[in-house]
């Protein structure tokens, strides 16, 4: 048993480590920043009291996620809430010209809004692997379904990316 001082200082190691990573995935379930914040507070309090229970079968951070997970969609079943999003840092890698910063600007709101507009299962995939670099196992593990699951939501959601993005390109031309 863990005392609680021990419990109080694991809780804040696990959120410096992983706070950020799972509050982008609670953003991503919810598309709500404040109800992503409170989710995030959730998941921790949850974390807290289950600490001990943790049995190292897996990584932490997949117990984490998995915890996660879960209570977004515990919180997605309620009959009120009926929308889901994608939240992630995009980071500019070189200074360029405002004009070559607006361009980037607008490609990057552009896939975001490709990828937002995917259903939520091929979203998280989408996520969890391109921007988490998960591998299927481990998806397969966090999403509790087969590998060949996954293998096949990315495909279709590659393929869904693919044709969206071309009818835009088609459209904006």
């Amino acid at each position: 048993m863990i005392s609680r001082q021990d419990r109080s200082a694991e809780i804040e190691t696990l959120i410096d480590e992983y706070g950020d990573d799972i509050l982008r995935l609670c953003y991503i379930y919810t598309k709500d920043y404040s109800q992503a914040e409170d989710l995030f507070q959730e998941v921790f309090i949850k974390i807290y009291k289950s600490l001990d229970n943790f049995r190292q079968d897996s990584d932490i951070y997949t117990w984490i996620t998995r915890i996660a997970i879960n209570t977004c969609k515990d919180y997605l079943k309620s009959a009120w809430i009926k929308r889901n999003i994608l939240f992630w840092d995009v980071k500019t890698e070189e200074k360029g010209t405002v004009e070559t910063d607006v361009i980037k600007e607008i490609e990057r709101d552009y896939i975001l809004n490709a990828v937002l507009n995917l259903p939520e299962k091929y979203r998280v995939v989408i996520y969890l692997y391109y921007y988490k670099g998960f591998t299927t196992a481990d998806m397969a593990q966090i999403l509790k379904t087969k590998e060949s699951t996954i293998r096949s939501r990315l495909m279709r959601a590659r393929e869904i990316l693919k044709s969206n993005l071309k009818e835009g390109l088609a459209y904006e031309e």
